[in-house]
């Protein structure tokens, strides 16, 4: 009886310290990407004033687990809740009706360096396309969303399933950051140039002032602090990266694109062109 107490306890001590070292599970948390506001600071109708809207198109996909990729869509149009006309004379900032154009993600977990060393939880990204519309059509249609819906979901949902979803996961905490900083590399890159191919053949009533493409890496503690050192570090050699913003050459001045962690924040995105100068307001909130 002696002897199995003595061997039991230096084995209840090792069993206590791995479980030590396994990280619980992060707690699940719903995020919401709301488009809060437009402000037309120079028109594009030359009459009373514009007519603004948003769609949202909101996309994840964990790293490493195949099936895992999904897209939704939300419209001030088919919400109903889009301005009445002349809305927006030059200088109005006009507040999106909460809930109307709104992403929501629920059950994320945000991950902290010791969670990707332990491999039991996978990385996931996530990520919204804000397209800012000025209402041109003289029937309230929704026809632009129709047309994101059917062109531009099914080949996003490939392109994350495809750079995301069915990339290996590598066993060390390194790798793991690198693969995940390299696939929304490519990942931003591929679906950058798909937007603006949709952009120029949508051929539709309602013009696209701009598009804000957001990449939201559900991060916490010192992983966040990890990839906000890389941005910051990659700053030196692509100004805007230290603040999230991803310069890629050919793309429309229509599209924005920015990476950050999924955290309470706000991002302003400036659209200014020939045609109009708009900025776009996006706040992420649980």
């Amino acid at each position: 009886m002696i002897r199995r107490t003595v061997i039991a306890v230096p084995l209840l001590a090792v069993i206590a310290m791995v479980a030590a070292c396994v990280p619980d599970a992060p707690p699940e948390r719903d995020w919401t990407v709301r488009a809060h506001s437009i402000t037309v600071h120079r028109g594009e109708d030359r009459d009373g004033g514009d007519e603004p809207y948003v769609i949202q198109i909101g996309f994840r996909s964990k790293l490493g687990v195949r099936g895992s990729t999904s897209t939704s869509i939300r419209s001030q149009c088919r919400s109903q809740k889009l301005f009445p006309n002349d809305a927006a004379p030059d200088g109005t900032t006009l507040e999106i009706p909460p809930g109307s154009a709104d992403i929501t993600f629920p059950g994320v977990l945000n991950l902290d360096l010791l969670d990707l060393a332990a491999g039991t939880v996978p990385f996931e990204v996530l990520g919204t396309l804000s397209f800012v519309m000025e209402r041109d059509g003289i029937f309230e249609s929704c026809a632009v969303t129709d047309a994101l819906e059917n062109a531009l979901l099914p080949v996003l949902r490939d392109a994350l399933a495809m750079l995301i979803a069915n990339s290996p996961v590598p066993p060390t905490e390194q790798e793991i950051v690198n693969l995940i900083v390299s696939n929304i590399g490519n990942f931003v890159a591929a679906a950058g140039n798909l937007i603006g191919a949709v952009i120029e053949g949508l051929g539709n009533p309602d013009d696209v002032i701009g598009v804000a493409a957001q990449i939201h890496l559900p991060t916490t503690g010192g992983l966040t602090d990890l990839v906000n050192t890389a941005f910051a570090i990659g700053g030196l050699f692509a100004p805007g990266l230290e603040h999230g913003f991803v310069p890629i050459e050919g793309l429309p001045s229509e599209l924005q694109i920015r990476v950050g962690t999924l955290s309470p924040s706000r991002a302003d995105f400036r659209f200014t062109t020939p045609a109009a100068d708009y900025t776009y307001q996006s706040r992420v909130t649980r």
